[in-house]
């Protein structure tokens, strides 16, 4: 496939078009290849929530049963050169007295170490800078992933505090990081 030069082509906002990558809304369809990437990348590192395992076909199906949530949005990375779906990022918690939100993100393993998590990232933290006036975005990652703290340190997220034996992976207990960009913090 041709690679879209054209912003108006694409199925998205202009603010959500990066270099190599636009982030679009997710759909229900996308859910069964982006509960796969969670399966592939070992579900308990993912999150220190309990996690009510499924199917992919079950994931798909709880997503288009799922009623519209104003507080949060699910976008699916894209790679501009072929159109492929190479990530799953989101924002949630979103607190508009506080004026924040959470992000988390899951990539393909085939789309690892491309700079595609770090391009989609910054598209959506300024977005939700510039469109929600946002204050803060922040993320909790555990001490044991360090490409989550790599990708988060390199777009100037500041670590804010430890949750101490906050995430049980593989029978032990392991810290959880809780890392913030403030909306003057963030440069594009």
């Amino acid at each position: 496939m041709k690679k879209k030069t054209e912003i108006n082509q694409l199925p998205t906002s202009p603010a959500l078009v990066g270099k190599d990558v636009y982030l679009r809304p997710a759909e229900p369809a996308d859910y069964e290849l982006t509960y796969r990437w969670f399966l592939a990348s070992d579900p308990h590192s993912q999150t220190c929530h309990l996690i009510r395992m499924a199917t992919p076909a079950q994931a798909a199906e709880r997503a288009k049963q799922r009623e519209i949530n104003v507080n949060e949005g699910d976008f699916i990375i894209i790679r501009l050169e072929d159109d492929n779906p190479v990530g799953k990022i989101r924002y949630f918690n979103l607190n508009m007295l506080n004026r924040s939100a959470e992000v988390g993100i899951i990539m393909a393993p085939d789309a690892r170490k491309q700079g595609y998590a770090k391009e989609g990232l910054s598209l959506l933290v300024g977005y939700l800078f510039a469109y929600l006036n946002l204050n803060k975005v922040y993320a909790q990652t555990s001490t044991f992933n360090k490409a989550a703290i790599k990708l988060l340190e390199a777009l100037d997220f500041k670590l804010d505090g430890t949750l101490r034996q906050h995430h049980y992976f593989k029978g032990d207990l392991y810290d959880d990081l809780v890392y913030s960009l403030l909306k003057f913090e963030y440069s594009p």
